[in-house]
């Protein structure tokens, strides 16, 4: 196997047939696998491009998904090479963005709500009273069945421009689709550049990552409503559950940004 990809959760080899193997690292996030081979083989009928699932496999105790191989660069990639791309980038972002929340969720996906409220509960370096602020933000939000990416970002989409494809479902839910822009757009603000990012990446994200969540919202706005007291409230709730993901790199903006919104709260 030859390794072409790797990230926080799973690395990404090519197999000889041609077709490539996503191998999960821990044994204790085997069950991501089953949340993503549901997620793709809803989008079958549907105008978001994504893998093709050919099968599931186990490597030492490691759960593993073997799909079809999609050509083309990541816009993330795109970016770093030529940031004049950066409101292209924004553009095709939203557009599949908001195509993806016209997907109905299928029922066996995790329901967004419970998950977020998991992922806060086990998030032990969180302060116990945002903890708690977060929670009560969540129990006032509403739920939604519509199909949640969980970690839609540049780096999760594929070339080519006119037909972009969507990677790296473990993480989706069924779910409001608000609740996703704002897990999105928290990860522009805040989130640290996936693990093998060029130098170049990790210079710009501070600076980039700001310009492209206003651009991103502004274009996503053209397709589907976002109500901006809404978008906070789930910015709040998704960044206590970032904590979760215990990437320290991030812990002192989540926590500033926690400070900084919750005070903003009605």
């Amino acid at each position: 196997m030859t390794l072409l990809a790797q990230g926080r959760e799973a690395e990404v080899f090519l197999l000889p047939d041609g077709s490539v193997l996503k191998l999960l690292r821990l044994p204790e996030w085997n069950h991501l696998v089953e949340r993503e081979v549901t997620a793709l083989n809803a989008l079958r009928d549907h105008s978001v491009r994504a893998p093709q699932v050919l099968r599931t496999t186990m490597v030492d105790g490691r759960a593993g998904l073997v799909m079809d191989r999609l050509e083309g660069s990541d816009l993330l990639s795109e970016l770093s090479d030529n940031r004049l791309l950066i409101h292209r980038v924004a553009t095709v972002m939203a557009a599949v963005h908001a195509r993806m929340h016209e997907v109905e969720a299928p029922a066996s996906l995790p329901d967004l709500h419970e998950d977020l409220r998991a992922r806060i509960e086990r998030a032990g370096d969180l302060p116990p009273r945002l903890a708690g602020i977060a929670l009560e933000v969540l129990d006032r939000l509403p739920r939604g069945d519509r199909l949640c990416h969980g970690d839609f970002h540049p780096g999760n989409i594929l070339g080519p421009w006119d037909r972009p494809a969507v990677i790296d479902w473990g993480n989706a839910t069924s779910g409001n689709p608000v609740a996703d822009v704002a897990r999105t757009d928290l990860l522009q603000r805040v989130g640290e550049p996936p693990p093998g990012s060029s130098r170049r990446i990790r210079v710009l994200a501070p600076v980039g990552g700001r310009l492209m969540s206003r651009l991103y919202r502004a274009q996503y706005r053209r397709h589907r409503n976002v109500d901006a007291g809404s978008l906070r409230r789930w910015e709040v709730v998704w960044a206590a559950a970032r904590v979760a993901e215990r990437i320290e790199g991030e812990y002192r903006a989540l926590f500033a940004f926690l400070e900084r919104a919750t005070r903003r709260l009605p």
